[in-house]
């Protein structure tokens, strides 16, 4: 994804919006910084609480593990050809005690001993999800339902939903890359050729 030339929206200053304050934070908890996908948004401040409060829920799931959850969320964002969210989520799972060779071979996880069955899955449904919801198949359901409860499900189904959103949310605003995340995407790059 080429970036910073077709700019439509500018973000804003996050000391002008204060009463975001608290989606900010808790934003910052998890990436280290706001993104700027996240200060354009808040030009309209109510979606950005909406979103705020739906990305929140992610870091209450408590059916899949982390490394799943970011797991499928970097394989989303590549399938959607979203780079600067792939390059967000990477970062977020290399700052949350997860395994971080886990996540770095995502991109493998139909060959690498690190993901199980269930796991691959999870991945392959997201994969094909995240490029089009008609390419999911009657075997995809199956295999997810196969591993997984109603619970667990859900919380898959909501990672890539949510990816879906943010994939096209920051393409459509040509979001800038920012520094952190920018790093975690090119070693990923350097291990994998994974593309879609």
């Amino acid at each position: 994804m080429k970036q910073g030339k077709n700019h439509l929206v500018t973000p804003v200053e996050r000391e002008s919006t204060p009463h975001l304050e608290p989606i900010y934070q808790a934003i910052e908890n998890n990436l280290g910084f706001i993104p700027n996908g996240i200060l354009t948004m808040a030009k309209n401040p109510m979606l950005a609480q909406a979103f705020g409060q739906m990305f929140g829920c992610l870091s209450k799931f408590e059916h899949i593990s982390n490394e799943l959850k970011w797991a499928i969320a970097t394989i989303s964002s590549n399938a959607a050809g979203c780079q600067y969210c792939q390059g967000h989520f990477s970062h977020i799972a290399s700052r949350v005690n997860v395994n971080r060779a886990k996540v770095l071979a995502a991109f493998e996880f139909e060959t690498n001993v690190l993901y199980d069955d269930a796991e691959r899955a999870a991945l392959r449904f997201a994969f094909a999800c995240s490029t089009s919801p008609a390419h999911l198949e009657k075997v995809h359901y199956e295999e997810l339902g196969r591993h997984y409860s109603e619970a667990a499900v859900i919380e898959i189904a909501a990672v890539v939903a949510i990816c879906g959103f943010l994939n096209r949310w920051n393409t459509a605003m040509d979001s800038q890359l920012e520094a952190d995340p920018a790093a975690i995407l090119d070693e990923i790059n350097q291990i994998t050729k994974f593309t879609v």
